[in-house]
């Protein structure tokens, strides 16, 4: 109890790995599929880059579309996001 008590969390580091992780992009498939999707990931990597900011770049959907599509706390739920308000 006394290790937890005194636990501090980077807040912002913390969401610092999480847009840039790449797995994220596997929520991406069904929008623009696997090799498009796979392609965002190893860029987003490589360069060290958020992947919404390469999915931007390269995946031809509106900024709109991808923040509800890589939305982590949605993705959480489980289920399929189609990005336009269905599930």
């Amino acid at each position: 109890d006394s290790a937890i008590a005194g636990m501090t969390f980077r807040v912002d580091r913390i969401a610092d790995a999480l847009e840039r992780n790449p797995i994220l992009v596997t929520a991406l498939n069904p929008a623009i599929g696997y090799e498009k999707a796979a392609a965002i990931a190893k860029k987003a990597y490589r360069e060290r880059r958020p992947v919404l900011e390469v999915a931007l770049e390269d995946s031809g959907l509106d900024a709109k579309t991808l923040k509800q599509l890589l939305d982590p706390a949605a993705l959480t739920k489980g289920g399929m996001h189609t990005g336009t308000g269905g599930g």
